[in-house]
């Protein structure tokens, strides 16, 4: 998706496009699989120096559940700011919140990935998935089920750091 950056000042210019980022690479977060195309509107703002761009829409996320490692559909609700300036090149390493675009026209699909990435959740848990507690070559134990089974453990290893001294 693309805006165009007027000459001037023009206010309250609207833009309504589907966006379609299956071709961006997806490993920059382990639980996105796949971003559905969604329809996205952009109303912008163009100043002397500045374009201040409001971003809305809905877009479907195909996830993977980190309990069961299942695929599911995930809906995320947009609604961002960005503020660009095309004048100043050095403008990001001055303020945290505006991004240098050349001009004429900006291409948003980078941004909008980015944006659609602050909406992930750290820990993706499809809806209804549970813990499990153990499974072939594994078992889950809460700290005080670990403590009374380390205690009936021989760890030829446990005994050898239980005397090291640390402190030193």
């Amino acid at each position: 998706m693309k805006i165009k950056i007027a000459d001037g000042i023009k206010l309250h210019q609207t833009v309504s496009s589907v966006v379609d980022l299956s071709a961006v690479d997806l490993h920059a977060n382990y639980s996105l699989k796949a971003i559905k195309p969604f329809m996205v509107t952009v109303e912008f703002d163009t100043f002397t120096d500045v374009v201040e761009v409001h971003v809305q829409g809905k877009a479907t996320l195909v996830l993977e559940c980190a309990y069961t490692l299942e695929h599911f559909d995930y809906e995320i609700e947009i609604d961002d700011e960005l503020t660009f300036n095309f004048v100043n090149p050095n403008i990001e390493a001055e303020s945290d919140d505006c991004f240098y675009e050349p001009g004429p026209e900006i291409f948003l699909d980078p941004y909008l990935y980015a944006i659609v990435l602050s909406y992930i959740p750290l820990k993706v848990i499809k809806p209804g998935a549970h813990l499990p507690k153990s499974g072939e070559g594994y078992e889950i134990l809460t700290e005080e089920e670990y403590e009374s089974k380390h205690q009936t453990l021989d760890d030829e290893f446990g005994d050898l750091f239980d005397k090291l001294d640390l402190d030193d």
